[in-house]
């Protein structure tokens, strides 16, 4: 299946995103068509990231099993879904985000290989098409806006650092 909706299928333009149109539309027919047309796509983007993910959040969770403050709440009596939920997850999660934010990246990357084979126009595909026809200043166009989405990227990452992690807040002078 190639493309973002099938050809027999309209969809009136209203924001550019097909499957937001077409919910907002209220096209149901299309929604769903557009919904089977990227069950590809994010398998074969996101597969290995989320693989990597797993396997950090997982090791991070070994490790924070071990730490004396856990053992200290489990001496308190709370509960172990609370421990797991709220203390636990919260802090191994603070390691995976610096991988998540730095996957962004491959995310850019492959989505310029997803583009291309799925016939997804896109800025993948518009960046390709440009560099056949060597249009340098559109070529300097995107690769400046890939690097301004991936440093926007890591900055979010950062201010959620501190959302996540007190320590951090506190080195940044923030309450």
């Amino acid at each position: 299946m190639t493309g973002k909706i099938s050809t027999h299928l309209m969809v009136e333009r209203i924001t550019g995103f097909t499957i937001l149109d077409s919910l907002i539309t209220g096209n149901w027919e299309a929604f769903i068509d557009t919904l089977r047309h990227l069950i590809l796509p994010v398998i074969a983007l996101s597969l290995s990231p989320i693989a990597q993910i797993m396997r950090l959040v997982r090791a991070s969770i070994l490790e924070e099993l071990h730490k004396p403050y856990v053992s200290t709440l489990i001496s308190l009596g709370l509960p172990f879904k609370i421990i797991y939920y709220k203390y636990m997850l919260r802090s191994a999660f603070v390691v995976a985000l610096t991988i998540i934010g730095l996957l962004f990246g491959f995310f850019i990357y492959g989505a310029f290989a997803i583009e291309i084979v799925f016939g997804w126009p896109g800025i993948g595909w518009y960046a390709v098409e440009v560099g056949l026809a060597k249009d340098f200043n559109a070529i300097v166009a995107v690769v400046m806006l890939i690097g301004l989405i991936y440093t926007l990227t890591n900055f979010v990452v950062d201010i959620i650092y501190a959302y996540l992690d007190p320590r951090i807040r506190i080195r940044m002078g923030m309450k």
